[in-house]
């Protein structure tokens, strides 16, 4: 009997075709139409800035995986960023109602209603252990961070992108990865082909951000790595434990909300007017078992110190 979650797939047309059909549709609007709009307005904006520091970079002035753009704020950079996931939702979309003839719902869970309340849980419990984790990183090695100068009006500026921006981000990365993907390969070759191809493609979506091709050592890009892939497993392992994809929601919500808020650097995705600053995003394997803990803690918490909300 198949799992509950990857079960769905069943509710509608569920031909092999069909998945790579939808597939390709969903990274087609997420890559062309809305990565090229979101460019195409940025560079708008760089070209009527008016700022002599505002201006677009050659190729010979690009390092890997940089904006090529400079005098930019990350406010700015983040919400140009973020304008080409409403394309990839809308690709989602598309795919599951007119390829598979099925709700959206059915990316998320096999009850009737989705639970906000399962999603604030895992958002709340994981974003208090990243809060942890950054204090003792603080404590045990306080020369390596940077309190910045709090700027008010930009922080809070930054915060509400962040709360509007990030929930699209993370959702559409969700219903493809944990969602679409999940289930139809899960249909097919089983749960742990299913998590394994997905974190995969997970990790390397990942691996053209900055803190992958700025790593000064081959460990470091290696660790690094292994972070996305530990935590896309991760979050496949929620997806499947608790038959819906709202626990996953709310830890990838909570940890990119904390990634912006907290701790920035100028080697990540978008540097952010976070609290503090480190110098760059470095891993190594030591920080990967720190991962490993606070993933397990999470799960402990999460299933031995909450119940599963009722939903009808």
């Amino acid at each position: 009997m198949l799992h509950p979650f990857i079960q769905l797939a069943h509710q509608g047309k569920n031909q092999g075709w069909r998945y790579l059909a939808g597939s390709l549709l969903a990274l087609f609007t997420f890559l062309v139409p809305g990565s090229l709009i979101s460019l195409y307005l940025l560079f708008a904006y760089v070209r009527s800035d008016g700022n002599p520091e505002t201006r677009l970079l050659s190729p010979s002035e690009l390092a890997p995986g940089e904006i090529p753009v400079t005098g930019v704020s990350p406010l700015v950079l983040y919400v140009f960023y973020n304008l080409a996931f409403p394309f990839f939702l809308l690709g989602i979309y598309l795919a599951v109602r007119y390829l598979h003839g099925r709700s959206l719902r059915t990316l998320i869970t096999p009850f009737r209603r989705v639970s906000w309340l399962r999603i604030g849980q895992g958002f709340s419990v994981f974003f208090m252990l990243k809060v942890i984790e950054i204090l003792v990183s603080y404590w045990s090695a306080p020369e390596e961070f940077t309190l910045n100068v709090f700027q008010p009006q930009l922080f809070f500026t930054f915060l509400a992108w962040v709360m509007v921006l990030t929930p699209l981000q993370i959702t559409a990365e969700e219903l493809f990865c944990r969602g679409y993907l999940l289930q139809g390969i899960g249909s097919k070759l089983g749960n742990l082909v299913a998590v394994l191809l997905t974190t995969t493609l997970f990790t390397a979506l990942h691996g053209f951000n900055p803190e992958v091709s700025s790593q000064a050592n081959p460990e470091g890009t290696i660790s690094i790595l292994l972070y996305y892939f530990m935590v896309g497993a991760f979050l496949g392992w929620l997806t499947i434990k608790d038959k819906t994809i709202e626990l996953a929601l709310g830890v990838h919500a909570a940890n990119n909300i904390a990634t912006f808020l907290l701790v920035t650097s100028p080697n990540s995705a978008i540097p952010s007017p976070a609290i503090f600053s480190i110098a760059d995003i470095e891993a190594s394997f030591a920080s990967l078992f720190l991962t490993a803990l606070l993933l397990f803690v999470f799960a402990v918490v999460v299933f031995r110190g909450f119940k599963r909300p009722v939903v009808t």
